[in-house]
């Protein structure tokens, strides 16, 4: 996933950072890190983020393919 597309998702809900780790299940410095791209996002990443904003499969399916595209 981009990290621009989880800073805009993040701005979304009005989150801080602390928020939107606290929401998706990870610690507040892997989510700092993935946003601003120090570190790449696993799978689970990805699945506890769809499921905290209910992002549809097609959605998600676009944004993963995004993401890896940009890692090669």
């Amino acid at each position: 996933m981009d990290r621009r597309n989880l800073k805009v998702l993040r701005a979304r809900y009005g989150l801080n950072i602390g928020e939107m780790a606290k929401k998706i299940g990870v610690s507040r410095s892997t989510y700092a890190e993935i946003e601003s791209g120090k570190r790449g996002c696993s799978q689970s990443f990805l699945n506890k983020l769809q499921s905290a904003f209910y992002i549809p499969d097609a959605e998600m399916w676009e944004l993963t393919k995004i993401y890896e595209e940009s890692e090669e």
